[in-house]
């Protein structure tokens, strides 16, 4: 019996799940500005309710980015001290990722001749820009990536986001797409949710894919000294 906790707290949203065998449990809140208060009292609410000490866990699955840069640092640093402190290996999972999998459960519960169409997955980066991924079904009816996640123009995001034959353009793409109707119509909005990455995080642990919390890097795709512009801009 595999057990996994989950956390994401890569955008507005903050969200932590577990399963233990096939029963899963999952928090979720999207309360802006705290995380910092609520991952950890999820995560022990959560074990709590298991009954479950962090030492009977197989891994942890996280966000490891894009996303928020303080929001990523939040959760990442949260499962860095319950990994290292019982010596649990982690499971990284791309938000880009991890919505087209939630916006699969929430919209498409029973997908069927879904093969060869795209799901872009976007974030919104700021300054212009967006984070920007290109997500496909294979025959299996399994999440594949068509494109590598990226930190793109606006320009670029709809040009990646008209290309082929998209059946969603999920995320946070509302003012990407005011000009360009025919791909608002294919819009939802979408936050991950750490439920979604319980199976990624089954996949992969039985698949010996997981590691030590020392191994694991935040992804950004843009460098952190834009973070500190940006948090000396808003200081100002």
């Amino acid at each position: 019996m595999t057990t996994i906790l989950a956390v994401d707290t890569s955008t507005v949203a903050c969200s932590v799940a577990l399963q233990v065998g096939s029963h899963s449990i999952a928090k979720y809140s999207d309360e802006p500005r705290s995380h910092s208060r609520l991952v950890m009292t999820m995560v022990q609410d959560i074990l709590s309710e298991a009954g479950l000490k962090l030492n009977q866990l197989d891994a942890i699955g996280v966000t490891i980015g894009p996303g928020s840069f303080t929001g990523l640092r939040i959760g990442f640093a949260a499962v860095q001290g319950l990994a290292y402190g019982a010596q649990v290996p982690v499971v990284p999972v791309s938000t880009l990722r991890l919505m087209v999998a939630t916006y699969l459960r929430v919209h498409c519960p029973l997908p069927k001749n879904l093969e060869n169409r795209e799901i872009i997955a976007v974030l919104d980066a700021r300054m212009s820009e967006y984070s920007v991924g290109r997500y496909g079904l294979n025959g299996d009816g399994e999440v594949v990536v068509l494109e590598n996640d990226q930190l793109v123009s606006a320009e670029q995001a709809l040009s990646l986001a008209a290309s082929g034959d998209p059946l969603a353009i999920i995320g946070e793409a509302d003012q990407l797409l005011e000009t360009r109707p025919e791909l608002a119509a294919l819009y939802k909005q979408v936050y991950p949710q750490a439920e979604d990455i319980l199976p990624i995080a089954q996949t992969e642990y039985k698949q010996g894919n997981a590691v030590p919390v020392t191994e694991v890097d935040l992804v950004y795709l843009r460098g952190a000294e834009a973070w500190q512009k940006r948090k000396r801009l808003r200081e100002a």
